[in-house]
């Protein structure tokens, strides 16, 4: 879409007024350029179905009413916010039926269940049918690079970058006279701080040193690599690797400071595993959080109670890596108005629509100019932050370290075999580490059959 001078004004008196307390905020002069397609007469409805939290709902409203539809007249957007529960299932019950909503948001890990099935648009030939040069350089290079599946297509568009850090809590760590972490930071400091942090009293643990949900599917992998490992064979899709002294090693840390140490949480103790994570934090249940980087939430749920900074996560044996997202914009295969849904994605994906998501959000934005002014755009809306080393997001998501994980050949089968394990090994405690070999061989010979 090309904006001229006067769009420019308009879209940024809505951006000001739509983030509220960032209305102080200079908007620059980088609209989105990408080409429209979008020609049709009468007027079409699209629904998009929305991960947003509710307290952005109002800023997207207006955008959506007070800038994309008097620029799209033939467009009107529906917006419904997705389900709490059971969000995957329910969409994919409706991808199969014909009634799922135009434009979802999905990412990496979570995408491939719909992708298997042919239900998500490759929005490659879109891409290169509208967006230019400047407009792809735009994009931080590695998330637009992990839109791409292993199957060719391009799913989506980015909503947002999220990123693995450690959260500290810097009042615990003077408590227990210890220093907070740092750049250079191991894995060895890391779980002797996690340990001198813990408290056990009788049982549960009542203070631990550290939250990492090793537990999850789309968290655990990183750790691996760090150790040198992998979990997928990049040169064959098709092995699973976590049974490899590498992966072994990497998984052993983990296991070795929840069951052993008793200095990482283990999820059922504090019904962590159902993500009241960001409670338990308030709480101070924890000192360290490793996860992804939610300022704004991260801000609301201590309010005031103590202070905290955010840091790269430590570098391992083998170096520093850690989960960077594609969460994004898809469009389901079964759309009757894809071109229309495409321009919503477009739009979202633009660099002032993403410059009122940081300033609504506290989120990383995917576009490297909006990116280059993340900290003074969150400091202006969120004042408070101003301790909370915001800057470690901002140095994870730039640097050589962040991305996805290698995707197995159907991947979503393969997480029907490992994400059980893992849950074996850091929720109920039923297996040990050596489990995960076998968990490795059976991924193996199901992949193979599935690939034939």
């Amino acid at each position: 879409m090309v904006v001229g001078p006067s769009h420019h004004t308009s879209r940024r008196a809505l951006l000001k007024a739509a983030a509220g307390g960032a209305a102080a905020i200079a908007v620059g002069t980088h609209g989105s350029t990408v080409a429209t397609a979008f020609a049709q007469d009468d007027p079409v409805e699209i629904r998009w179905e929305s991960r947003s939290q509710t307290t952005e709902f109002q800023a997207i409203e207006t955008a959506i009413r007070e800038d994309f539809e008097p620029n799209n007249p033939n467009i009107k957007v529906v917006i419904e916010q997705a389900p709490d529960q059971e969000r995957d299932e329910k969409l994919l019950t409706a991808m199969v039926a014909g009634t799922a909503p135009d434009l979802f948001e999905s990412w990496s890990d979570n995408v491939t269940q719909f992708a298997d099935r042919g239900q998500v648009l490759d929005v490659q030939p879109l891409v290169d049918r509208d967006f230019t040069e400047a407009d792809i350089s735009d994009f931080v290079a590695w998330q637009w690079r992990d839109f791409v599946l292993p199957s060719g297509i391009r799913f989506g568009v980015p909503k947002y970058i999220n990123v693995m850090v450690v959260w500290a809590n810097v009042d615990k760590f003077e408590a227990a006279g210890q220093e907070l972490p740092t750049a250079d930071w191991t894995h060895d400091q890391y779980a002797e701080a996690a340990k001198a942090m813990s408290t056990v009293a009788g049982e549960p643990t009542d203070v631990y040193g550290l939250r990492y949900p090793v537990w999850s599917w789309d968290r655990y992998w990183y750790k691996v690599e760090s150790f040198g490992g992998q979990v997928v064979n990049p040169d064959d899709r098709t092995e699973c690797l976590l049974g490899s002294p590498e992966a072994q090693a990497a998984l052993e840390w983990s296991y070795n400071l929840m069951w052993t140490d008793r200095a990482l949480l283990d999820p059922l103790s504090i019904g962590a595993l159902t993500d009241p994570s960001m409670e338990q934090w308030a709480a101070q249940r924890f000192a360290m959080h490793e996860d992804g980087f939610y300022p704004q939430r991260t801000l609301e749920a201590v309010a005031g109670g103590f202070q905290f900074q955010y840091s790269e996560v430590p570098v391992g044996p083998a170096g520093r890596r850690v989960l960077g997202t594609t969460d994004g914009f898809a469009i389901y295969s079964g759309s009757e108005q894809p071109d229309a849904a495409w321009e919503l994605a477009k739009y979202l994906s633009g660099p002032e629509f993403q410059e009122l998501q940081v300033t609504t959000t506290a989120r990383l934005p995917g576009r490297q100019s909006v990116l280059d002014r993340y900290t003074e755009l969150v400091l202006a809306t969120f004042p408070e932050l101003e301790t909370a080393n915001i800057q470690a997001g901002v140095t994870a998501a730039t640097g050589d370290y962040a991305g996805t994980r290698a995707l197995f050949v159907e991947d979503a089968a393969a997480r029907q075999i490992i994400e059980p394990a893992l849950e074996s090994l850091f929720v109920s405690n039923s297996n040990d580490v050596s489990y995960m070999a076998e968990i490795a061989a059976e991924v193996t010979e199901d992949q193979r059959e599935r690939a034939g």
